[in-house]
């Protein structure tokens, strides 16, 4: 499986009492990097036969894999969320929770 980062949804420069600089720090480093070794775990995954594999070595590599899938997530519904105008949150996050609670 590939991974790729995806675009900020809003204009660093714009966002009230967080710095451009901050921004696109945390995009390019925080997230960028969970989505580049999210992409590494899963390029080891697919390279190693799992049934001859120690089990050890395995359950790192899928812990490895929900931590940086997790890091993925959460920076995209943060990023997400900081592009919202309102008071209620957006994106993706907006949507889950009216899923699961019935809020808005």
């Amino acid at each position: 499986m590939s991974y790729a980062t995806r675009s900020l949804p809003f204009d660093a420069a714009a966002i009230a009492g967080l710095s451009e600089r901050l921004l696109r720090s945390h995009y390019d480093n925080n997230y960028g990097g969970a989505v580049k070794r999210l992409g590494a775990i899963a390029k080891q995954l697919a390279e190693t036969d799992l049934a001859a594999a120690p089990g050890y070595l395995v359950n790192g590599l899928k812990r490895e894999e929900l931590v940086a899938t997790n890091s993925m997530l959460l920076h995209e519904l943060y990023f997400d969320n900081l592009a919202g105008t309102s008071d209620s949150p957006a994106g993706t996050l907006g949507r889950m929770i009216e899923r699961d609670f019935g809020l808005s």
